[in-house]
């Protein structure tokens, strides 16, 4: 365990159970996330990717075309 994480838990100690146990659920609702972020890119291709790649090149030099323009009847 890290330094950092020891001083927080040493915090969370000081506080009322009440508090400690939100601050429980606001900690394993923040990893269950991580971990559903980690499998979504997980199932990412290389051809997403390297499309995701071009698309903030352009973004960069500007050598994009504004989605309202698509969207116009």
């Amino acid at each position: 365990m890290t330094t950092l994480l020891e001083k927080a838990i040493k915090k969370l100690e000081g506080l009322p159970k009440k508090r400690q146990n939100s601050y429980a659920f606001i900690i394993f609702d923040e990893l269950d996330s991580e971990a559903r972020w980690d499998k979504l890119f997980a199932r990412t291709s290389d051809k997403q990717i390297k499309k995701m790649e071009q698309m903030m090149r352009d973004d960069l030099k500007k050598d994009i075309t504004p989605l309202g323009q698509f969207l116009r009847v």
